[in-house]
């Protein structure tokens, strides 16, 4: 069995439509490729067409090269996975058959967490007072593992937007909604990889003994490199 986990990685910031990706993975054939979510509502003028064809060429990779790809789910996912919830920005309901009929066809290839070591990779992040106090997680046990599979009364708090993001005021969003300035306070003892916040240039910021980066910038043709070491590339 191939060991996957030697091999380099390259991360995606938020997709919304755009094909950068497919130069990157064409000229790495010898890396991993890890999608950090929000396939779909584009922030620029992109045909129905090309968002839904483009979503399922990212499904095929998966399909064709399996734990050498890791697709994880965003908030702008999550309107189009599961239809009760309510929509945020940019939802499409002339894409909303299509685009759920894709995901639930494909339900397992996709992921809310992925963790090597002590690194963990989540569409928005992980504050310490989320983690602990609204989803209950235990830090003895793998934090991904708990996203992935959580407990029915876990699931409100990792869906949750928090109040700068439209939520309650009281409240701070979970994984696939936490605001950057949510995060002053990440889960500490571990780096952090996440997308959602769109920066101009990918960054870490380094507080509460923990780490993260910030590297929601694939429109600016931005990608994150990471093996033993991480760095920003620009292609």
């Amino acid at each position: 069995m191939k060991n996957h986990t030697t091999k380099p990685m390259i991360v995606f910031g938020d997709i919304h439509g755009l094909s950068h990706w497919k130069k990157v993975v064409a000229e790495n054939p010898k890396c991993r490729f890890l999608f950090l979510g929000d396939y779909l509502d584009p922030y620029s003028d992109i045909s129905h067409n090309i968002l839904i064809e483009n979503l399922k060429e990212i499904i095929q990779l998966k399909k064709e090269r399996g734990d050498e790809v890791i697709l994880l789910i965003g908030n702008h996912d999550l309107h189009y996975i599961y239809l009760n919830i309510y929509p945020c920005t940019r939802f499409d309901d002339e894409i909303e058959e299509a685009a759920h009929a894709l995901f639930s066809e494909n339900r397992t290839l996709f992921q809310f967490a992925f963790q090597e070591n002590k690194h963990i990779f989540t569409h928005a992040g992980i504050s310490e007072k989320w983690f602990f106090d609204d989803f209950g997680g235990d830090p003895n046990k793998n934090i991904a593992e708990q996203f992935n599979n959580p407990d029915r009364d876990q699931l409100p708090a990792l869906f949750r937007r928090g109040a700068l993001r439209g939520g309650d005021r009281s409240l701070t969003g979970g994984i696939l909604w936490a605001d950057i300035d949510e995060l002053n306070e990440p889960l500490p003892g571990y780096t952090q990889i996440v997308g959602h916040n769109r920066v101009e240039k990918i960054f870490k910021r380094t507080a509460n003994n923990g780490e993260i980066i910030f590297c929601d910038c694939l429109h600016l043709r931005h990608v994150l490199s990471y093996s033993r070491c991480i760095f920003a590339m620009k292609f």
